[in-house]
């Protein structure tokens, strides 16, 4: 059974991560850092940063410090979340606005901001009841924080924030995003992945650019190349491993194609980075 919440604790530096999300996942740091790796960007999330991540993939670093990395996780489902939006609608009469979009809303599929007091005592607590074995072991405990941090979020000022959360509740939305992210490393033609989503080719790439903030073919290759670019910085896979499980099937247009994004060869970034 998927978990609602988590909590995490390291005490050795992984490296970075590869995270394949179906679920909204709203999250805090207590102890130590992370990192999102992102379209050749990074942004830091530090102790007490509020995050969320949407479906799809994410790269991450969980940084310790003395020694230790802590977080806490809960992971919410589009069905999960529209119950809530219900419930907190019909009795409470909590106004749903989602309206609300903007730039920052749509560059990425991840969002960082500072904490509310409210939230962070939240998250604080809910750290301290993974200490209890009654806690860990009572999925109605896990939903009730969780009912309390999505109240927490809807209440609060910060609308990039809920429409990032309310983004989840779009069943279509969330399909159609699974099902992009599923074949994000298969050889795949743009047409046959309209027709996976039972879309003509007009309206998928519509919808495409309407989630995604780019064209479909463009978006691919770029997520692409970034798993490459990790995939070099973090493994010990040859370049022609590397080109194939990102579905590049003819590496020279691999490297063409590399060295086009990043003005270097694979082979040439991964001496750099090991010299570093």
């Amino acid at each position: 059974m998927n978990p609602i919440s988590t909590k995490l604790r390291l005490t050795e530096y992984q490296g970075v991560v590869t995270l394949d999300l179906e679920r909204i996942t709203i999250g805090m740091v207590m102890k130590g850092k992370k990192v999102l790796h992102h379209n050749d960007k990074t942004s830091e999330i530090g102790a007490n940063d509020l995050f969320i991540l949407c479906p799809g993939i994410h790269y991450e670093e969980n940084i310790p410090e003395n020694g230790i990395f802590e977080q806490v996780l809960f992971f919410i489902s589009a069905e999960q979340i529209q119950k809530l939006l219900i419930t907190l609608s019909d009795n409470f009469g909590i106004a749903i606005d989602s309206k609300h979009t903007c730039a920052n809303c749509r560059a990425h599929n991840f969002l960082i901001t500072d904490a509310p007091p409210t939230i962070s005592l939240l998250f604080n607590s809910v750290s301290q009841c993974f200490a209890r074995e009654e806690y860990r072991q009572s999925r109605a405990m896990h939903f009730i924080k969780l009912a309390d941090l999505v109240l927490m979020i809807l209440l609060n000022d910060n609308k990039c924030f809920t429409n990032k959360l309310l983004s989840g509740a779009d069943m279509a939305t969330a399909q159609f995003t699974s099902k992009v992210y599923d074949n994000l490393f298969n050889d795949i033609s743009i047409e046959q992945l309209a027709e996976q989503t039972n879309r003509s080719l007009t309206s998928f790439k519509k919808e495409f650019k309407r989630q995604f903030d780019s064209p479909p073919h463009q978006w691919f290759v770029e997520k692409r190349l970034q798993h490459a670019k990790l995939l070099l910085q973090s493994t010990s896979m040859t370049i022609s491993e590397i080109g194939n499980s990102c579905a590049f099937s003819n590496i020279s247009h691999f490297i063409k194609l590399f060295k086009r994004q990043y003005q270097t060869t694979p082979a040439a970034m991964r001496k750099q980075w090991k010299e570093k």
